[in-house]
């Protein structure tokens, strides 16, 4: 009902706690809910509630308003820091022209619907600027685009992209597609994989991002099409003063290396931890270090003519 948009049934039990009837609760409430069965429902969840209903509304505003502008981090050879692509970041600019941060919006990648708009928007306006680039005669270098998992919800993710980017006359091996290890433990995980093979064939490029925070595994890698796997900047924050950490970052470069694969390391802030990811042989790295996401004429800067 209009009073009632997201099927609640509520009542106010004698202590004074709410409780809720979960029949047509959506799951990104974020479990507490679950269909069919009632729970207490107090006042730490109806703030969780309100702010994720806020960061809802606060989408749709940005994505109507054409606020969202793609941010472009590069991605270096460890060795030399030579710029060897970049990785597209959402990034949207408020009323007063501050650019801000998704995480004000996070609500929205648990939703299929604005989810697939906000990425939407960012591939068409990254392979714009690609477009733009490749017209002005200068060397594009690939780019990569993040996937949230919902997005993956219908068996169709493949096709909206690869047109895309075929309306653009852009090359489908300047391109990367980054997912993270939830887009493949989840259920309609099938759909993930056709999606990748299907892109994959069409000479895309595929990373797993935030490897080693998930639930996958080394050996579960070859059964998925992935062309590179991202170490996340958890273990490099902690490398140098934790063991583990440092073997787990050794232990994936090194079996990443051995079956073919990739290997990026993110969150290079230092000289310490640069000096200990070569060490270890990792090839590939983004962080502050290096460069913070930029605008695109400040990406744009740091291309070469096509024919040198």
């Amino acid at each position: 009902s209009p009073r009632n948009p997201m099927g609640l049934a509520a009542m106010t039990l004698a202590g004074g706690q709410d409780a809720i009837h979960g029949t047509n609760v959506p799951g990104s409430i974020g479990g507490y809910v679950s269909y069919g069965c009632i729970r207490m429902f107090n006042q730490e969840m109806c703030g969780s509630l309100e702010n994720m209903t806020k960061q809802l509304t606060l989408a749709r505003k940005i994505i109507l308003a054409d606020q969202i502008i793609p941010y472009y981090q590069p991605k270096v050879r460890l060795s030399d820091g030579a710029v060897i692509g970049f990785e597209a970041l959402l990034r949207w600019q408020d009323q007063n022209q501050n650019i801000q941060l998704p995480s004000e919006i996070f609500a929205a990648f648990q939703d299929y619907e604005l989810a697939s708009r906000i990425s939407e928007t960012m591939q068409l306006k990254v392979f714009a600027d690609m477009s733009r680039w490749q017209a002005q005669g200068l060397d594009l270098l690939p780019i990569s685009i993040n996937a949230a998992p919902v997005e993956f919800l219908r068996d169709d993710y493949a096709e909206k992209l690869l047109a895309r980017l075929s309306n653009f006359d852009i090359p489908a091996h300047k391109v990367e597609l980054e997912i993270t290890e939830q887009s493949l433990s989840e259920h309609g995980a099938n759909y993930v994989v056709r999606a990748l093979n299907l892109l994959k064939q069409a000479g895309i490029q595929i990373s797993l991002d935030d490897f080693g925070t998930g639930h996958s595994s080394l050996t579960r890698l070859q059964d998925y099409p992935v062309d590179c796997i991202k170490i996340d900047r958890n273990f490099v924050e902690r490398m140098n003063s934790d063991p583990s950490a440092l073997a787990i970052v050794k232990a994936i470069t090194q079996i990443g290396s051995s079956i073919a694969l990739d290997v990026l390391v993110e969150g290079t802030e230092n000289t310490e931890q640069l000096d200990t990811l070569i060490h270890c042989d990792c090839q590939i790295g983004q962080g502050f270090y290096f460069y913070r996401p930029m605008a695109g004429a400040s990406a744009q800067a740091l291309l070469h003519p096509a024919d040198q």
